[in-house]
């Protein structure tokens, strides 16, 4: 895709993080010639302007941008928002549009993390461990013969299905298809080269 500028007149490019970033990656913005400010704002500041003085800023989850407080922002230097982050559902992108404004976000960016927290739930649903954990916290070791306690399952050998076969339940996949299950997967929009990418298709 093509580079984005953001520029203004020849200056600074000025970026406004509103709900926080690692300090890796403000470095990154800074090392890149950007002017960075890091802070939150109400939604009456949005809605009163307060982008206008930023060329791009960029949100998580917290903040929601609407399209009165993307046009008053567009009517200064407001020219991107990025949304660190998969979803665009806090971002009026067709207000953002109307106004000029260019919505991106990072749709792989959180993909290894929440491919990692599926495989944890398989774990801890095919081995019973939150009830484990709640048993040994009250001082109960619920290992069978206990009353109460479940024997554990293996993942080998078991069945996965997957509903939707985009780039998370691929990763799920593959990881689930390592450990030896058995992955099945239905997606309406996958094509067939997608399709043929499943573990043991």
């Amino acid at each position: 895709s093509r580079p984005i500028s953001i520029s203004n007149s020849g200056a600074a490019q000025r970026v406004l993080v509103t709900d926080g970033l690692a300090p890796a990656a403000l470095d990154a913005l800074a090392a890149g010639g950007a002017d960075v400010t890091s802070r939150s704002l109400t939604e009456d500041e949005l809605c009163a302007g307060a982008l206008a003085a930023y060329d791009a800023v960029i949100i998580r989850s917290a903040t929601t941008l609407r399209a009165d407080a993307l046009s008053a922002g567009a009517a200064g230097r407001l020219r991107v928002v990025g949304r660190a982050g998969v979803g665009v559902d806090n971002i009026d992108v067709a207000g953002a549009h109307a106004s000029g404004v260019t919505v991106v976000n990072t749709p792989s960016a959180s993909t290894a993390s929440v491919v990692e927290m599926t495989l944890a739930l398989l774990f801890a649903a095919a081995r019973n461990l939150p009830a484990a954990d709640r048993g040994l916290r009250s001082g109960e070791w619920l290992k069978p013969p206990a009353r109460g306690s479940r024997l554990g399952s293996e993942l080998a050998g078991k069945n996965l299905g997957l509903l939707g076969f985009g780039r998370i339940a691929r990763g799920v996949a593959a990881a689930a298809a390592a450990l030896g299950m058995r992955v099945f997967a239905y997606s309406p929009h996958a094509a067939s080269e997608t399709a043929a990418a499943l573990p043991g298709a």
